[in-house]
């Protein structure tokens, strides 16, 4: 008996399932797609499209192998359309539109705040910034095949001038930046928001400054959801050059300054920045709301021998020979936290006391070498991972964190652990350390 195959949308019948099951069984088995034509229709002119066109529609299987060739012209597609255009030809999904659309308003908002001479900084980069969270929130939505659009009580789009209005740019937020885990992008696009409605008008030069960790969060926010949702090829990072502008250089009065300048916005501004975080004071810590970035002169505890100097310039007062000079450094940045204060001593009775295990300062300073507290033998100083620990010039020795010692109670409360952190066998210790077992190596 021969079944009739119409290639229509309308669902396959249980007898076309089961023949698309006998046939693709017979294909996995090893035979050709001409041979099973042949057999099955008569026909093997098709060249197996026949035999693929059934298993696609009616299993949703895929027989057809791409090739390199077509992989090739794939990748350079994606590339095309990730620089804003698309090949001639093409027909770009509607997706694809608003994502072009985003990337270049933020790439706008951008080039807006970086600009030494723009009057309206924060006024323009909050039209433009929301307008590309708009369009990428859009975006997001269409792919996923979700209603982005205002409808009417009939369940149709709303229409204005003949245009699809879409949901207000908040609502798009909620619905496409949905759970807990991005509630902190979620409210710095909502001071975005609220700020284009009641500055965009209004000259306030004072938020500059104090938006700046607001900006710089929004900023990695939206690069961020380009990279988790569309991939990386449509990252604006590789689009960037860094910005090389004096006001860099931080004058200590204008940080010191921040709260005076936002004690001078109107109190309308004022309360909309203060709102999110009275209303949910964990926003404080969370980076996605607001990086605060600030640079803060500090006392090394080295004392009078610090291990590095750094001396801070005006604007105007680097020497050119310097400045050529810095251009070959790059600066990274380190968490701000509590300086190594624990001598090894502190450190082996601690961990004896957890432990229950015997331990000495020999013992610590092959774990520590083990697990990058201290460098190897022969190596340098800058191996040491400085989460751990750290070398004090002035003391002419190691001073270690409370990570350290969680770290070793973590590797050494197990005999085997032990073993493997210090080279040696656990030995039961006494519930009272004799001073007398705190060998001089360290």
């Amino acid at each position: 008996m021969t079944v009739r195959i119409d290639f229509v949308t309308t669902p396959a019948t249980e007898e076309q399932q089961q023949l698309a099951a006998r046939l693709f069984a017979q294909w996995q088995a090893g035979k050709p797609k001409s041979q099973i034509e042949r057999e099955e229709w008569g026909d093997g002119k098709s060249h197996g499209r026949r035999f693929d066109r059934l298993i696609s529609q009616t299993l949703g299987y895929p027989t057809v192998k791409k090739s390199k060739l077509a992989d090739q012209v794939k990748d350079l597609e994606l590339q095309v359309k990730a620089l804003g255009a698309v090949p001639v030809g093409a027909q770009p999904e509607p997706w694809e539109v608003n994502l072009s659309h985003a990337r270049r308003s933020c790439l706008a908002a951008l080039r807006v705040w970086n600009d030494p001479t723009s009057s309206f900084r924060t006024e323009a980069f909050a039209l433009l910034l929301v307008t590309a969270w708009n369009a990428l929130l859009i975006a997001l939505i269409q792919r996923r095949n979700q209603e982005w659009r205002k409808v009417d009580n009939l369940g149709q789009p709303t229409k204005h001038h003949g245009d699809d209005v879409s949901l207000d740019t908040q609502d798009l937020s909620r619905l496409a930046l949905s759970g807990p885990n991005l509630l902190g992008t979620r409210e710095n696009l909502a001071v975005w928001i609220e700020l284009r409605n009641k500055v965009a008008h209004r000259h306030l030069p004072a938020l500059d400054a104090v938006l700046i960790p607001h900006a710089q969060a929004a900023l990695l926010n939206f690069e961020r959801t380009i990279v988790e949702e569309f991939g990386l090829p449509y990252a604006l990072g590789s689009q960037l050059s860094v910005p090389l502008q004096l006001s860099g250089f931080r004058d200590p009065g204008v940080l010191a300054s921040r709260k005076r300048l936002q004690a001078s916005l109107p109190l309308d501004v004022q309360a909309l920045l203060a709102e999110p975080e009275t209303a949910n004071p964990a926003l404080l810590g969370d980076e996605t709301y607001t990086m605060r970035v600030a640079f803060i002169p500090i006392v090394p505890t080295s004392g009078r021998n610090p291990d590095v100097i750094a001396y801070f310039a005006r604007p105007g007062e680097v020497p050119d020979a310097i400045s050529d000079y810095i251009e070959h450094f790059l600066v990274l940045p380190k968490g701000i936290g509590t300086r190594p204060n624990l001598r090894p001593t502190d450190v082996v009775i601690e961990v004896q006391r957890r432990t229950g295990f015997r331990f000495d300062t020999n013992l610590h300073a092959e774990a520590a070498r083990r697990l990058g507290a201290r460098p190897k033998r022969g190596q340098p100083d800058d191996t040491v991972d400085i989460r751990l620990a750290e070398y004090i010039s002035a003391l002419k020795a190691y001073l270690y964190t409370q990570a350290w010692i969680d770290l070793l109670y973590e590797k050494c409360v197990t005999p085997e652990g032990f073993f493997e952190a210090t080279g040696k066998p656990a030995r039961a210790s006494s519930p009272v350390i004799d001073n007398n077992q705190l060998s001089p190596a360290e």
